[in-house]
């Protein structure tokens, strides 16, 4: 969208997260273990990210899961997001519902500042884009130093 001499881009992500598999209530073995891990893992690095977003830390820990990594800019400073919690009535589904219901409260707790990045001149764009590249490789060598240098699932 362009405005005057400004041009708007947005993002749109719509995300399932589709809640997380309690491995011994479902039974799951085999492949579908292992992809129940690996959902159960993303989730737990998204609420960890979360609870830094809310709690105001220099690192958010963005780099450890695909998830994350993907939603990054949804959970960033940069942004507006709305978070969908659903939930079963069911007593036998409320140990999940109040985790679901927890986690929402916890999202509705990211405060996010929309602003527009402009530069003025060729000169400032350059001296953005030094910097971010410089605040990238500081994060990627502080994931290197713990031996999180690879994205797992």
């Amino acid at each position: 969208q362009a405005r005057g001499d400004l041009e708007v881009s947005s993002q749109l992500h719509l995300v399932d997260l589709a809640g997380s598999e309690r491995v011994k209530k479902s039974q799951v073995k085999g492949g579908r273990l292992v992809e129940a891990v690996g959902i159960n893992t993303s989730l737990m690095v998204l609420g960890q990210c979360i609870a830094a977003r809310v709690e105001a830390r220099p690192h958010v820990p963005y780099y450890e899961s695909r998830l994350t990594l993907l939603l990054r800019s949804a959970l960033g400073g940069d942004s507006r997001t709305s978070v969908v919690i659903c939930c079963h009535k069911d007593d036998m589904h409320a140990d999940e519902t109040l985790q679901a219901l927890s986690f929402g409260e916890r999202c509705a707790m990211v405060t996010n500042r929309v602003h527009a990045a402009m530069a003025c001149s060729a000169t400032d764009a350059l001296a953005t884009i030094d910097a971010s590249l410089e605040e990238c490789a500081s994060q990627i060598r502080g994931l290197e130093g713990r031996g999180k240098g690879s994205l797992p699932a």
